[in-house]
This record gives structure tokens, C-alpha cells and sequence, in this order.
């Protein structure tokens, strides 16, 4: 309650100096205007420009210069730095005044320039209020002697204060607005650091507050301070129900320990109150809440509890975490630093676990957090098919006249027909109608899917690129890689000596890789759908040269996607499209270029083919 009315009297003070700060500034502006009804002077015009000048000097300058009559008391130490053109000396006094918190004074046409001193606030003075109708009391106090404040309640509330003569100089503090009788005293007690207690039916005693607590003094103490048994109620499970307001920690302590008949004993006093309104909870929760934001802690050795402040050496404690799921390297890292503070950690690899000494109630709160993220991590399997369908057309026209082998007859199916089953005919259908980088949900697919997609590559239809099976932890990447690497020859000339140079050659051979990478990134979510991050980028060489005296020309096509899919679900990625052409003529010289004629003496081949890229995933989680 101290503490509350020197807060509330803090902000008064500090709104209340604001507020006269402006009002004195109106004051310096009314002056200045009736010292230029008395001296015109002071509308003169001048020009400033200064560096770190003592205010008095500069004063000085400007009743020297412009002819008025200025004085400055107070300390010189203050520098002003400024810059004016043609400013009038009653703006420039204003200025200065409101800038540098300076006031002033005019006696004729004399101004006195001094340090400004803001009014002190009026502290009120010792209200006690009592309505007997409601039996409420209030009072607001700032520093009141306690012989003054037993005269005001006597006078007021109609009961006697009695207090040694030790507290004939003490002064309490405090505000209350309508408590019963009963919760003001106490307040009013536990705010100064006093204890109340009720002797008679019109008398109150006043004492100072003992830092422990003597043998035998335990249920007596706790009758004193307030404390019924209705506040504070304890089943036969040892179950606690607590409502309380504005009550002193220690004494809750004291009655909680002695109603179930705990040994309990403090190392260093426990100050403060609390208002709290707990059901049902257990003795360490409810001893948990209770020191939250406080510097208390406890301890419990052999049945016995002690309390007092968290720094004190018995009231610390160590405990050994084992970790289940996770490693301690990792959970180290994860650890809050604010959890940390104060607290030792050390890693046990050898046991998987976490050795964490310091406060009691650190210690738990870090035990808490890490059996909150020790779980189990979902397992992912993924099943990865990556298709390329090759889409040709050849148009030869001409006439070639030779001898060899006989053409070959063509065969095969041209078109195959659609089904809405999965069978090789519907995914040959899907894959050559989807185009683009989207998705395609093709639902839970069954063994037949993969008999079908085999099929198909046997036809010619598909070429299956990969069929891998990867799996990974959740939140972790998965990364496939293949291909194949071809090498070539770098040749380096050079010339050796000056006179007669030789030439000289040298190679080095290097190589150039083609791969398929794939990396998928899983995250599984809590309603069981998992969400893919894909990362696809395959390199194909186009042309080789069989020497090796080249590098080999390459092609890449990639593509990013983040989809989400259930459980067992299979996803179609859309195409990547490469398309090759190629034109071939040959015939006789000049005829073949003639029209008409070109068709007789030469043949012209334009070769077309269509690569796609298609991508089958498939996640399941594993637990």
C-alpha cells in the first residue's frame, strides 16, 4: 500500500510541475509585455550568433549593445549556443526563459533574469474517513506520525490505538477507499510494516513485525493478522481452496504448513502481501504461485520446508532431465535465454540428459519446457516417381533412291484409349492433357498404380527417371541425386624460350556433370495433412563429343512448388517442357533448290520431339 501512494503521489507531482511550468511561462510573457509599455527599448532588433556562451556574459552583451537594463542571478556554468537575426530582445528574453527553464522579475525597467523553481505541490494533509452506517473506513496518508493518526481515528471511527513507545516516531503512508474496519487496519498494518491486531471491542494494538516467528506463537499469530478459516480451506486429499486479499506471505505460509501439519522453517523473513483465489490445486502449485515475482523461493529437505530469499545456498536445488526423443546439444539451444538466467546447465551425453542446478522454481519451469518439446517426431516416407513422357513427330519429304535394307514396318498404338480407372490408359491420359506447374490430387492410390506406370514404360510410353524412396524426420530435408558425368580434354599451348621458340602442349582433363536433384522438405501438421516443400532441378546433356576434345552442352530445367496433401495422398506436379527440332535437307547441287524440281532431285527431313517432366509424390507419416 506504501508503495501503491508513492506512485500515485510521483505522477501528482509530476502533472502538477507541467502544469505549473506553463502557467509560469504565461506569467514571463505577461512581464515582458508591460516592460515594453514601460521601455521601447526593448523592442529593439538584434543579431546573435554564439557558441557555448555563459548566459550571464550573453545578457550582459545585449543590455550593453541594445541599452537596457538586464541583470542575471544565478550560476554562470550555463552555456547558451544560439544563432538570431533581427530578433526583438523581449522575443529573445521569452526564448531564453522557455528554452533554458529561466525566470524573471521587473522592477521599473530593470529585468532580472534568474533560474526558474517550480512551486512545490501541496501534499494534503491526513484524511480519515469512517461511515458507521456501512462500517467502511478510508484514509489517504503521507508520512503521518502515529500518535496523530490514533488521535484521528479515535476521533472518527470511535476505537482506541494503543502502540509501544519505540513507535512514537514512526510515520505511516498509505490510501484505502471503503474497507471494512477489520481489512484497513490490517492494510494499513502490513503497508508499514506493523502488525494490528484486535485486543478489545474498541481496541486496536499497534507493534513492530518480527522478522521469524518463535515456538508456539504459529495459530495465534495467524488469528491475529486476519487470516479465517474460510480463507483458507484444506480437504482430507490435502487439496488447498484459498481466497485472500491483500494478505501478508507469511502468515498464508504459516497457516497452510500448520493446517496440514508441515515442519516449516524460515532462512531469511519473507515480506509482502497477495490477494489470491485459488480451488482445488496442490501444496507445491499453490507454493509456485505464491512466490511468483517475488525473490522468495523453498526447499524441501526430509519433510521439512524452508523458505526465505531464492539466493541463499540451501534453496538451491539440481536435477537430472533425461531427454527421450531429442538430443541435449539441440535442446540447449531451444532453451529460453530468460529461462537461463541464473541457472547452470550442463549437457550429460552420455545419458542423453540435462544436469540443471539453481532456484527451485527455474529449475521446474526449465523441466516443464523441456517435456513440452521432448515428443516424439514424426517419421515421413516419401514415394518419388519421376516420369518423362517423349512426344515425337517426323515429317520426310522427298524422293531417295538407293540400296539397302528394306523399310520397317510401323506398329504400335497411337492414341491410347481414356478410362477413369488408374490404369495405364488414364495415367498416360492425365499426363499428356496436364500442363503447367500446378498439382494435381489423384487421391490414395493402390499397387495397381505402379503396375500401370510400369506398363507404360515398357510401351514406350513413359520413361521412368527414378522411382526412389526417401525418408526423413519432420521439419528435415530429403535429398535425392543422380545422374552421370562426362569428361573432356582441356588443351594449353604454350611457347618455351626466345631465340628459337618451341612450341609445347599440355591438357588437363575436367568433367561436367548431368544430375537430377530433388530435395523435399515435409512439415506435418496437426490435423495430419503435411505440406511439401519440392526443390526439382535436372540437367540433361544435349550434345557429346565423342573425342572428348569439348565440353559437353547441357540443358537444366527446375522448378520450385510448396503443395499440402493428406495422409497416403498421391500428387501430380505439372510438366517441365523441353522441346527439341531438328531440319536435315539434302539432294542434288542447285536442282535441289529449285521449286518443284526439289522434290525429285532432294529430300528435306524436320524432326519434332516433345519432352515432359512429370513428378508422382506420395507422403506417409510414420510415428
Amino acid at each position: 500500500m506504501k508503495y501503491i501512494f508513492v506512485t500515485i503521489l510521483f505522477l501528482f507531482t509530476a502533472f502538477y510541475n507541467v502544469v505549473a511550468q506553463d502557467s509560469y511561462l504565461d506569467e514571463v510573457r505577461t512581464k515582458l509585455e508591460k516592460i515594453v509599455e514601460a521601455d521601447v527599448a526593448y523592442l529593439n532588433q538584434v543579431d546573435l550568433a554564439v557558441g557555448s556562451m555563459p548566459i550571464g556574459d550573453l545578457l550582459r552583451n545585449i543590455a550593453k549593445t541594445s541599452n537596457v537594463s538586464i541583470s542575471y542571478k544565478g550560476d554562470n556554468t550555463l552555456t547558451v549556443n544560439c544563432n538570431f537575426n533581427k530578433v526583438k530582445i523581449n522575443d529573445l528574453l521569452y526564448f531564453l526563459c522557455q528554452e533554458y527553464n529561466l525566470d524573471l522579475e521587473i522592477v521599473g525597467n530593470i529585468v532580472s533574469v534568474f533560474p526558474y523553481a517550480p512551486p512545490l505541490p501541496d501534499i494534503p494533509g491526513p484524511k480519515v474517513s469512517y461511515q458507521s452506517s456501512t462500517g467502511f473506513l478510508s484514509y489517504e496518508l503521507h508520512d503521518c506520525p502515529l500518535p496523530e493518526l490514533a488521535k484521528l481515528l479515535a476521533d472518527s471511527t470511535g476505537i482506541n490505538i494503543v502502540y509501544p513507545s519505540s513507535l512514537n516516531l514512526k510515520k505511516v503512508s498509505g490510501y484505502a477507499l471503503r474497507l471494512s474496519l477489520n481489512e484497513a487496519m490490517q492494510a494499513l498494518a502490513l503497508g508499514n510494516s506493523l502488525i494490528a491486531s484486535k485486543t478489545g471491542e474498541k481496541l486496536w494494538a499497534f507493534e513492530t513485525l518480527p522478522v521469524g516467528k518463535g515456538e508456539g506463537q504459529g495459530r495465534a499469530w495467524a488469528v491475529r493478522r486476519g487470516i479465517s478459516d474460510e480463507q483458507i480451506e484444506i480437504d482430507s486429499t490435502g487439496m488447498i481452496r484459498i481466497q485472500v486479499e491483500r494478505a501478508s506471505i507469511y502468515d498464508i505460509l504459516c497457516t497452510i504448513c500448520e493446517k496440514q501439519k508441515i515442519n516449516y522453517y524460515f532462512i531469511s523473513p519473507v515480506d509482502g502481501t497477495t490477494s489470491l483465489y485459488l480451488k482445488d490445486i496442490g501444496l507445491h502449485t499453490l507454493l509456485k504461485v505464491l512466490f511468483t515475482g517475488t525473490p522468495y523461493s523453498y526447499y524441501e529437505e526430509e519433510g521439512i520446508l524452508m523458505f526465505g530469499v531464492s539466493k541463499e545456498e540451501i534453496l538451491l536445488s539440481s536435477k537430472v532431465i533425461p531427454l527421450e526423443n531429442r538430443t541435449v546439444e539441440k535442446v540447449i539451444d531451444i532453451i529460453p535465454e530468460d529461462f537461463k538466467q541464473s541457472v547452470k546447465i550442463i549437457s550429460f551425453s552420455d545419458l542423453n540428459s540435462l544436469i540443471v542446478s539453481g532456484d527451485q522454481r527455474k529449475v521446474a519451469r526449465i523441466e516443464n519446457f523441456i517435456k513440452s518439446i521432448d515428443k516424439t517426431i514424426p517419421l515421413i516416407t516419401i514415394d518419388v516417381i519421376i516420369a518423362e513422357v517423349t512426344k515425337s513427330r517426323n515429317n520426310e519429304q522427298g524422293i531417295s533412291v538407293g540400296y539397302g535394307d528394306p523399310p520397317t514396318a510401323s506398329k504400335g498404338t497411337l492414341t491410347p484409349h481414356f478410362q477413369m480407372n488408374l490404369n495405364a490408359d488414364g495415367i498416360n491420359k492425365i499426363i499428356k492433357s496436364f500442363n503447367g506447374l500446378g498439382s494435381m490430387n489423384l487421391g490414395k492410390v493402390g499397387p495397381n498404380f505402379y503396375a500401370s506406370l510400369k506398363f507404360l514404360e515398357e510401351n514406350g510410353d513413359i520413361e521412368l527417371k527414378s522411382t526412389p524412396k526417401l525418408s526423413t524426420l519432420n521439419g528435415h530435408q530429403a535429398e535425392l541425386k543422380s545422374g552421370q558425368r562426362q569428361h573432356y580434354k582441356e588443351v594449353y599451348e604454350s611457347l618455351m624460350g626466345s631465340q628459337n621458340p618451341i612450341q609445347t602442349s599440355s591438357y588437363q582433363w575436367k568433367y561436367i556433370d548431368a544430375n537430377l536433384v530433388l530435395t523435399i522438405t515435409p512439415y506435418v501438421s496437426s490435423n495430419g495433412e503435411i505440406t511439401l516443400t519440392i526443390d526439382l532441378s535436372q540437367t540433361e546433356f544435349t550434345t557429346i563429343d565423342e573425342k572428348m576434345e569439348a565440353p559437353p552442352g547441357t540443358a537444366t530445367r527446375s522448378f520450385k512448388s510448396k503443395i499440402r496433401v493428406k495422409n497416403e495422398e498421391m500428387i501430380l506436379l505439372g510438366g517441365i517442357e523441353r522441346n527439341d527440332r531438328i531440319k536435315t535437307s539434302s539432294g542434288l547441287p542447285f536442282l535441289a533448290r529449285i521449286p518443284i524440281l526439289k522434290w525429285i532431285f532432294g529430300t528435306s527431313t524436320n524432326k519434332k520431339e516433345e519432352h515432359k517432366l512429370n513428378i508422382f509424390i506420395k507422403p506417409t507419416v510414420i510415428m
